[in-house]
């Protein structure tokens, strides 16, 4: 075998020689005989080109293995790189901002929005570095399903679960402080109380996406202590993506639902348009039907896990 555990080509021609020496030596050992022997003859040639077939088909198979597991690493390789270069693009801008607010040129709230955004590139390069590690230890695809197992005692599900939860935390404290200014600024008229309900929006939905994100961890503890099944692992984390998308659209609903009152109460008013409420009216029916969809999704998991 060679290091990259292909197959030694010289190996398979010279176990093909030696299959075809041993034919050889039981043509002569089997010459003149009768037709039983013939026949065994012929089951022994039969059982031979079987062998070498195999021997073939095997090394072909590993040939294979080996080649998607240089082009899974390949593509993980890339992709690292690539998170990597966006870290770099990431500190310059984020220095670029310093400078700028110092000079007075930006809002002070400029620096924790780039502050955000090299947090989560800087996550993104530590999710890459671990499917790229997981997959040079296991040779295939890095494996997300909370019921993966453990690599070699490592539970690389659980640490990319990590990362992605503490890019939550730093957008829920950006979205808190962001949702903080715009009320401010709304108390005093800089700005309509619309803005400040939408900001309240995005804060509340990167609650529920940290939320989320905690729950995963949970059931994957659960699972790795053999507290529920791998079925129930999986079924569980269903329910609690769909509990999720229901509490956002039903969020999105209540928010578009109390723009387009206040559009239509200054219609009504003869202070806008009828036209301008068109599209918001859109944007709420899109709303309503996610809503739809992510209650009968819920309601789907829950009636799979009562049947389990």
């Amino acid at each position: 075998m060679t290091e990259n555990h292909e197959p030694d080509p010289r190996f398979v021609e010279n176990l093909a020689g030696e299959l075809g020496r041993e034919l050889r030596r039981q043509n002569r050992a089997f010459a003149g005989a009768g037709r039983g022997r013939r026949a065994l003859k012929t089951t022994g040639l039969v059982m031979a080109s079987v062998a070498v077939g195999a021997v073939a088909m095997g090394a072909t198979q590993q040939i294979g293995d080996s080649w998607r597991k240089e082009l899974v690493e390949a593509r993980l390789e890339v992709q690292l790189r690539l998170a990597r270069q966006v870290v770099q693009t990431q500190q310059e801008s984020w220095g670029r901002v310093r400078t700028q607010v110092e000079r007075g040129v930006r809002g002070s709230g400029e620096i924790a929005y780039a502050d955000y955004q090299l947090a989560e590139a800087e996550a993104q390069v530590r999710i890459a570095e671990l499917e790229l590690e997981e997959s040079r230890r296991t040779g295939r695809e890095p494996q997300d399903a909370l019921s993966s197992p453990l690599v070699d005692g490592r539970d690389f599900v659980s640490e990319r679960i990590r990362a992605r939860m503490d890019v939550a935390r730093r957008h829920l404290e950006l979205a808190r402080q962001v949702g903080e200014r715009a009320r401010q600024r709304a108390a005093v008229g800089i700005v309509q109380e619309s803005e400040s309900e939408e900001q309240q929006l995005v804060a509340r939905e990167a609650e529920l996406d940290l939320a989320s994100l905690t729950r995963e961890l949970e059931l994957r503890s659960d699972w790795l202590d053999s507290r529920i099944s791998p079925v129930e692992a999986e079924l569980r984390l269903l329910e609690a993506q769909a509990g999720n998308r229901v509490a956002v659209q039903e969020l999105r609903v209540g928010y578009l639902g109390g723009q387009l009152q206040r559009f239509q109460d200054a219609i009504g008013a003869g202070t806008m348009r009828p036209a301008i409420s068109v599209e918001l009216q859109t944007q709420v029916a899109e709303a309503e039907a996610k809503l739809e969809l992510a209650q009968a999704e819920l309601r789907i998991v829950r009636e799979e896990l009562a049947r389990r």
